[in-house]
């Protein structure tokens, strides 16, 4: 299965846990067309306090039960708080995705990119993240080896 975004994906406000986009399930394909991005609307929750108080602020991209499944060349503004939630997953691979949260300043607390718990074989390479706090976390739970980081750039963390 193929999961296409096309376009500007504009999100928005609403005070909830979220998530924006979630996706699960056996051999799924996630990518966008050029020029395409997904838009967050971060600022509308943007309160300094991230996931430890303030507004209920929705994570953007549940990747929650994905079995040898693939993430690539997706464009992420302005997220909420946390951006890839990734969990109970198994060969996943995350390709050339670009998460620009810059514009929270100290604002933007706790835009984690890539949060990874109870999974394995997840591969990342190619990513760029600028945001306000980990670029990636590993999380409760465990994560079993083995878990890929390559060629991170652009990592900015305020």
């Amino acid at each position: 299965m193929q999961v296409i975004f096309e376009g500007e994906t504009t999100f928005g406000y609403e005070e909830w846990s979220g998530p924006l986009v979630s996706v699960s399930g056996t051999d799924i394909t996630v990518t966008q067309s050029s020029g395409a991005h997904l838009n967050g609307n971060g600022a509308d929750w943007w309160d300094g306090e991230g996931s430890n108080g303030g507004k209920t602020k929705p994570k953007f991209f549940y990747a929650h039960n994905l079995i040898s499944s693939s993430i690539s060349d997706i464009y992420i503004l302005n997220s909420p708080v946390q951006v890839f939630s990734i969990d109970d997953s198994t060969d996943l691979t995350l390709t050339d995705i670009t998460i620009d949260d810059s514009a929270g300043s100290s604002k933007g607390a706790n835009t984690d990119c890539f949060d990874i718990g109870d999974s394995t074989g997840i591969t990342i390479t190619g990513a760029e993240c600028y945001n306000q706090d980990d670029c990636v976390a590993v999380n409760s739970g465990t994560v079993s080896a083995p878990v890929f980081f390559e060629k991170f750039s652009g990592l900015k963390i305020l």
